[in-house]
């Protein structure tokens, strides 16, 4: 209601300033050195209103351009979290059905997108030794150390020593162990 009285008074105080000044337009003068421009008041408030309105353009499209690359920049992150989850929940039913080699592939295809990519790893590790690709499994639980960082290192060697002990290499798994043993704080693992 505000805005409507408003726009009445503008328009009235239109009328009633046009009225005054249709005879007088006046004139702009702007000069330079080597140059003279000279325009009515009406012409330039013309120039005025068009300049505001090419500028106000080009922020608009500026806005639009930048928000539809964050757009697209966050759909596409949030499709690739979405698919990384959906992959995980089909290896897990694939795990159950002991398809190894499909569980492996649909755990490490978007691992790094995953919720808990250091679950994905250790498991496709995992998947890999139940084949017998010892190549595969290092490189699985080497990926799946890089990703847990220094501070948690304990799921990653849990899962070695788990593998070497299935592999037979009864040695190594001890000396993991005692690793394991020292790393962890009291009370975490129990022997």
């Amino acid at each position: 209601m505000i805005k409507v009285l408003i726009l009445f008074i503008v328009l009235i105080a239109g009328i009633i300033i046009g009225h005054i000044v249709a005879g007088h337009q006046g004139y702009v003068l702007i000069q330079t050195n080597n140059y003279d421009i000279q325009t009515s008041v009406t012409g330039l408030v013309i120039c005025f209103i068009i300049l505001q309105f090419i500028f106000c353009l080009l922020g608009w499209c500026y806005r639009r351009i930048r928000g539809t690359s964050s757009f697209t920049h966050n759909w596409l992150k949030g499709r690739k979290y979405h698919k990384a989850h959906s992959q995980t929940q089909k290896a897990l039913l694939k795990l159950a059905e002991g398809d190894f080699s499909q569980v492996e592939k649909l755990l490490t295809d978007h691992a790094d997108y995953a919720e808990q990519p250091v679950v994905n790893y250790l498991l496709a590790a995992e998947t890999a030794e139940q084949r017998c690709d010892e190549y595969r499994t290092n490189q699985y639980l080497e990926r799946a150390a890089e990703v847990a960082g220094s501070n948690h290192q304990l799921p990653v060697d849990i899962t070695r020593v788990r593998i070497q002990l299935a592999e037979g290499k009864i040695h190594a798994a001890c000396h993991g162990v005692d690793k394991l043993l020292d790393q962890a704080p009291h009370g975490t693992l129990k022997s």
